[in-house]
């Protein structure tokens, strides 16, 4: 992440809002300052939950039409950052829901035919099987607090849950992450955000 120069992060805050201002009296072409804006982050924060490009762009093209639909209801209380992470984090929950119901029907009919192994190939990154480690609750928090470096406020406002609970549910998580590596017979290499 390259560091921020005093100023700039207030500087581009008030260029998105000013953005904002003028899709919300119908400007519609500068609703596309703001997808290019945040479409790399949207996509990355997508990805590492569901694991698959193709969902991850619809996934993504999803959040955007529904935060154009709903930016009447954006206030400046939150940025407008925070504000499209909220839409983000109850669409991939909504996904993880209904992939949850397609694996059980899948498990079920698993049970009743015969197994086929399916072995990882050794070119499967780290993160990638710590990410598989976690709940989609504690991927959410690990991407926004240690990827986009959102404060445990900012992260509550988004999941809707308080900055204590936040603060807690990651520290936990830490020690899960850094508890599995030790127990694989691994040396965690580097170290995981502290909370702060």
């Amino acid at each position: 992440m390259k560091p921020t120069i005093p100023g700039e992060v207030e500087e581009k805050s008030n260029q998105i809002e000013a953005i904002i201002d003028r899709v919300k009296i119908g400007d519609k072409q500068a609703y596309e300052m703001i997808i290019h804006q945040f479409e790399r982050q949207m996509y990355t924060y997508c990805y590492y939950i569901l694991k698959n490009h193709e969902e991850t762009e619809d996934a993504v093209q999803e959040i955007f039409i529904r935060a154009y639909e709903n930016l009447h209801r954006y206030s400046r209380q939150a940025t407008f950052s925070a504000w499209l992470y909220k839409m983000a984090y109850h669409h991939m929950m909504n996904i993880k829901k209904r992939q949850g119901r397609w694996f059980e029907l899948i498990h079920q009919f698993k049970e009743q035919h015969p197994k086929i192994e399916i072995t990882p190939t050794p070119q499967e990154s780290v993160i990638e099987e710590l990410l598989t480690y976690l709940t989609p609750e504690e991927r959410h928090i690990l991407l926004l607090k240690a990827v986009e470096q959102y404060s445990f406020d900012e992260i509550g406002d988004i999941m809707g849950i308080k900055p204590a609970t936040i603060r807690k549910k990651y520290e936990r998580l830490r020690r899960k992450l850094l508890d599995y590596k030790r127990n694989k017979g691994g040396i965690v290499h580097g170290t995981f955000a502290k909370s702060n």
